[in-house]
């Protein structure tokens, strides 16, 4: 039986490209560019989802900064738009205060934990800027619910890195078999689970379309099922 459960935050609890894209909204609407667009919100939605994931991915790579992303992703989205790219600086200022604010939960996320919270300890452990993370957390009301919280920019340790799972263990005063992670992704969270000893259970919405996955403790579609299957497992 767990006595604790730990949570990724990013596209485990939380929607990343809905973070994205409602920080994405408001600052159009803010530097007054929504309508300037000439295209509906999702189609320019879904170019700066193309664009930003495309300058992330580069970023370790190139160097990029947290700032030079942001400023290349938005002066990359005017430009496709036929738009001054000269806009994206003040841009990627208001985008990021907003992004920070955003709070695109994913089904059940909220529900889910204030049922598991009755039962067991929860804890957080995520990859990602301070500001960012904290932020959204309260945002979306989420923070109440964990103890720890631990962010890799704060700690100084990211995931798949067996120690921030042993920093959430030793807070918790608690052994590796007496927790379980929920998480989305098979290189940070399955791999840092897989490091530290502690069983792992994927949060995957595309079932059907996943190719062959590693063996893991439990695989979920849809977060309010955690809730029965620990039930069923205690």
């Amino acid at each position: 039986m767990y006595h604790a459960i730990l949570f990724d935050f990013d596209d485990t609890l939380i929607s990343l490209r809905g973070c994205e894209s409602e920080a994405l909204r408001r600052s159009l609407d803010e530097a007054s560019l929504t309508e300037r667009f000439r295209a509906d919100f999702a189609t320019v939605s879904a170019s700066f989802a193309a664009i930003s994931n495309r300058y992330w991915g580069e970023r370790s790579a190139k160097g990029y900064s947290r700032e030079q992303v942001l400023e290349a992703s938005l002066r990359d989205l005017l430009a496709h738009f036929d738009l001054d790219a000269v806009l994206a600086n003040g841009l990627a200022q208001i985008y990021w205060r907003e992004f920070c604010r955003s709070s695109a939960l994913n089904p059940g996320a909220l529900d889910t934990l204030q049922q598991l919270s009755r039962r067991y300890r929860l804890g957080l452990i995520t990859n990602g800027y301070i500001d960012s993370q904290r932020g959204r957390l309260d945002a979306a009301r989420l923070s109440q619910f964990f103890d720890p919280i631990l962010i890799s920019e704060e700690v100084g340790i990211a995931k798949p890195d067996a120690r921030i799972f042993k920093m959430a263990l030793d807070a918790l005063d608690l052994s590796a078999s007496d927790v379980i992670y929920v998480g989305d992704s098979i290189g940070h969270d399955y791999a840092g689970c897989r490091n530290a000893g502690i069983d792992f259970c994927l949060y995957s919405p595309d079932l059907a379309t996943d190719g062959p996955l590693p063996d893991v403790k439990y695989r979920i579609g849809y977060l309010p099922d955690l809730v029965n299957l620990l039930a069923a497992d205690s």
